[in-house]
């Protein structure tokens, strides 16, 4: 520990802001040192607080000012030898003190305080007189000694004097005013009689102690305050990766999505030259075949055909037209698409950033304050090594009481371990949200005796069938008998599109009417709503199918098993012959409220979406509801409890009060006359109707538009 003067001189005993030799130090709390004349304006200019120029550490402005900070004696002493060091090297001509003469000097006596020439030199110690000064000379010898240490620099000193009689040495210490070195007088008889007096090895023997004891403390932290510079770096080069790569991924999910319009792009404009062609193919089918009927008929009927052939090209044309402005809207759906896309590209781009940003903005102050802590750490070594190395009592009980109180703080600043950093190399944001909904599911198929009217049940067979779909004969048609069934194959383009169906008892292909027919095709399908047949329903199951009142949802079946969900989400699977297609209608569906109400006793179910048409207690016409149980204690009249969504509340009502919606609500917000609310229909993923209810004073309408 015995530290060489030649090593210190330079690096250590120059004041930070002038970068002279120190001039009167003063020793702040971090161990910084600094000239008085060169710290004292920022003291002035400090409130209460006043920060270390070096390491930004803050501590208390002393009510004096300046010099309420401790002087530093070691530094000044230290600073004093190198003066008089370079003096004494350079044999500089100064006044002796021994003969009075202006001569090169030769050494300098620390006791009489004054150069000496090389004869006076000689004389000086070998003089009885002041042949005890020996041990405190510094000759030209020392000065050129490479190995002078601080421990024999201390030696040439002599103890300080007492600070109320200095033509005293001090001989002990008063450790009540901050070891103080004081004589005997003054700690038996005067100021100090009644302090806390020590002897000063004792007392720097105790302070050694203590500041050894903190030294090791901090030497064991060395790794980690000089390795987290390079945790820093590993963490800030983690987040330019981590950018790097999210920006990739982000770009990667872009360009799938802008290559998924693309080629839905491509698909319109296949499927509108596709459905063109068909188009110009049929029309040329018929314009040809007319012509050929007209070559047959008679001249009398010319007329008529030329009217069809006119009204086949004009429904060609208007077809086309409206295959124009489907591709069109879908254009504009995919334009707009394809923007909300790049906007939300650029939004989580933005996001990526700006997380980048504000975390490399952390990362420069985590490694101001690592600087800073290196710094101090550095310093309080280099301090208290330079006091140590030393060796001087009084330099100890001066100086490592206030060293070992900063090491206190020094040792809980290296401990920290910051562990947000591993959070700072992190961005984070979400993914691209996909441009297409699942595809829909078919809507369910209805009886002709769910009608009120042949009229209303023809329009609906011609919006729904389908090519190979079950129909059933209800009129007696070209060959065609009452009850017969047939599967459509074709529709027939010069008769009003009526279906071309393969009959089983015939054997062979006829065309009818969509007044003559009615769909039968109810088979169960991924989609339709369903519950348990009573005959099936078994008490011990631990599933919500257990309850004959529940309405499902079939969402698997391979023509024999399905797998039903049910309002709870509890899975239900057996065999298709165990449920039953429930079809959710309208009142307008039926001629009377009596053949409804029938209706709605044998369909409702837990879960449903119903409306009131009558009132009932607290449900007023209009209100709208969610099922939540079912009493069936009388079969006739079943009481139904619904949640209200208006008031939030659950109500019994009769059945023959309800109206079954068959659709689910979206809307928690209070439903009053004059709101608009959304249903979803849960047959067709993705699809939702806005109901705007209005209320009268003893009927309400319900109008629902896509």
């Amino acid at each position: 520990m015995a530290a060489q003067l030649v090593e210190l001189e330079e690096n250590f005993f120059n004041c930070p802001i002038c970068l002279d030799s120190f001039k009167d130090p003063k020793l702040l709390p971090c161990l910084h040192r600094y000239c008085r004349g060169c710290v004292k304006p920022e003291v002035d200019k400090s409130d209460d607080k006043v920060k270390c120029p070096l390491c930004k550490q803050e501590c208390d402005k002393p009510t004096d000012g300046v010099d309420g900070f401790k002087t530093d004696f070691h530094t000044r002493n230290v600073v004093e030898y190198i003066q008089l060091k370079k003096s004494v090297a350079a044999e500089e001509v100064r006044k002796c003190i021994g003969c009075s003469n202006e001569l090169q000097v030769a050494a300098f006596c620390f006791k009489c305080r004054g150069f000496i020439c090389r004869k006076c030199h000689e004389i000086h110690e070998n003089s009885g007189m002041t042949r005890d000064h020996k041990e405190h000379i510094l000759a030209l010898k020392d000065v050129k000694d490479k190995h002078l240490t601080l421990e024999k620099l201390g030696s040439l000193k002599e103890a300080p004097s007492c600070s109320e009689h200095p033509e005293k040495l001090a001989e002990i210490c008063c450790v009540d005013c901050d070891n103080l070195p004081i004589c005997v007088v003054c700690g038996q008889y005067e100021n100090h009689k009644g302090h806390t007096i020590r002897g000063v090895r004792e007392l720097a023997a105790e302070e050694r102690k203590k500041i050894e004891h903190s030294m090791k403390a901090l030497r064991e932290q060395d790794g980690n305050v000089r390795g987290f510079p390079a945790k820093l770096a590993e963490a800030r080069k983690s987040l330019e990766v981590n950018i790097t790569e999210t920006k990739a991924r982000i770009r990667s999910q872009y360009n799938k999505e802008v290559g998924k319009l693309n080629e839905k792009e491509r698909e319109s404009v296949g499927l509108l030259a596709k459905h063109k062609a068909e188009i110009d193919r049929k029309e040329r089918e018929v314009v040809a075949d007319l012509n050929r009927q007209r070559e047959r008929e008679l001249k009398t009927v010319n007329d008529k055909y030329d009217k069809c052939v006119s009204e086949a090209k004009a429904k060609a044309a208007d077809e086309r037209g409206g295959k124009d402005t489907a591709a069109s809207k879908t254009k504009d759906m995919l334009t707009k698409k394809r923007s909300y896309l790049e906007n939300e590209l650029s939004d989580s781009f933005s996001s990526v950033d700006h997380q980048g940003n504000t975390n490399m903005k952390t990362f420069g102050e985590l490694s101001d304050q690592s600087t800073h802590r290196i710094q101090r750490y550095d310093n309080f070594v280099a301090v208290v090594t330079s006091v140590l190395a030393s060796r001087d009592h009084w330099t100890d009980v001066s100086c490592l009481p206030d060293m070992n109180v900063s090491s206190k703080q020094l040792i809980e600043d290296a401990k920290k371990e910051f562990p947000e950093i591993a959070a700072l190399s992190k961005v984070t944001t979400k993914a691209i949200t996909p441009v297409f909904a699942p595809k829909a599911n078919p809507s369910p198929i209805i009886n002709r005796d769910d009608f009120k009217s042949d009229a209303d049940y023809e329009k609906y067979v011609k919006e729904h069938l389908r090519i190979g779909m079950t129909l059933r004969c209800r009129k007696a048609n070209q060959g065609v008998q009452e009850g017969d069934t047939g599967k459509v194959i074709e529709f027939d383009w010069w008769n009003n599109l009526n279906p071309i169906c393969q009959w089983q008892r015939l054997g062979g292909t006829l065309v009818v009417s969509y007044s003559d027919v009615e769909i039968v095709d109810q088979g169960i399908r991924v989609g339709s709503k369903v519950r348990l047949q009573r005959s099936a329903v078994n008490p011990s199951r631990d599933q919500e199918g257990g309850n004959p009142r529940s309405v499902g949802r079939v969402t698997a079946t391979d023509g024999k098993n399905c797998t039903v969900v049910f309002p709870t989400k509890k899975q239900w699977k057996g065999l298709l012959s165990d449920v039953e297609q429930v079809l959710l209608l309208r009142r307008s569906a039926f001629q009377d409220d009596s053949s409804y109400s029938a209706y709605v006793r044998d369909t409702i179910g837990v879960g449903m979406a119903v409306r009131c048409y009558k009132d009932d207690g607290m449900a007023k016409v209009g209100d709208i509801g969610t099922v939540t149980m079912i009493d069936d204690s009388d079969p006739g009249q079943l009481r139904i409890e619904v949640k209200w969504q208006r008031r939030g509340e659950a109500h019994w009502v009769k059945h023959s009060s309800l109206e079954i919606l068959g659709l689910r609500l979206l809307s928690e917000s209070l439903i009053a006359a004059g709101a608009t609310y959304t249903l979803l229909d849960e047959d067709v993923p993705g699809l939702c109707y806005s109901l705007k209810l209005s209320c009268h004073r003893d009927t309400s309408q319900i109008k629902a538009t896509i």
